[in-house]
């Protein structure tokens, strides 16, 4: 065997010890090799049901209550319309609050999944496939495919919590969404406190 073979033989061992090495890699530890210091991680699959709990999450707090009172105004604006005697123009007003806010609050389920659909969580139907680092400073989106999502924490705006996962909005439709079953109850209420004081 020539001396130029035998050095193309090593190099090629040498490549195919480092794949092989990377391939044996925990989770933890790419993350690690990535990013530096992981505080949390998760991954998992975007399927209906981590949608529809990220949905309730996504659309919860004032927002259906916005939707209530637009009902409300727009039933009082109606009745004190016609009582008050009729003018076209409140009526047509009165109208569009109440089916707006009648419509809204009948399908908030729909009108939340819409609104997720819309952000990076809703990016692809193909590739579901989601896996979320916190860092001391950030929290990095991985998916769909090879994007990845870098969401500074001093760019938190809200998160919401319950018994199915944690949701972190960082606004102009970027989320992050930590779903309760792919972390210990422990470590997910670790994740809130961090984040909530993040958002502070």
């Amino acid at each position: 065997m020539s001396k130029k073979n035998k050095n193309r033989s090593k190099q090629a061992a040498r490549i195919s010890a480092k794949q092989h090495q990377e391939q044996n890699l925990t989770a933890a530890e790419q993350d690690a090799e990535k990013y530096g210091d992981v505080l949390f991680s998760a991954t998992y699959f975007l399927d209906e049901k981590s949608a529809d709990n990220a949905a309730a999450l996504y659309g919860g707090g004032r927002t259906r209550d916005l939707c209530l009172v637009l009902l409300v105004v727009g039933i009082v604006m109606l009745v004190t319309n016609f009582v008050l005697g009729f003018n076209l123009a409140i009526f047509l007003i009165a109208l569009v609050l109440a089916v707006s806010g009648a419509t809204a609050s009948g399908n908030w389920k729909s009108v939340t999944m819409w609104a997720l659909m819309g952000t990076n969580l809703g990016d692809s139907k193909e590739d579901l496939n989601r896996h979320n680092v916190v860092t001391a400073d950030e929290v990095i989106v991985e998916g769909p495919g090879a994007e990845v999502l870098r969401l500074p924490l001093h760019e938190l705006r809200r998160v919401r919590h319950d018994e199915h996962g944690c949701l972190a909005m960082f606004g102009k439709a970027r989320v992050a969404y930590f779903p309760a079953s792919q972390m210990s109850v422990s470590r997910l209420r670790e994740l809130e406190q961090f984040l909530e004081e993040a958002a502070r």
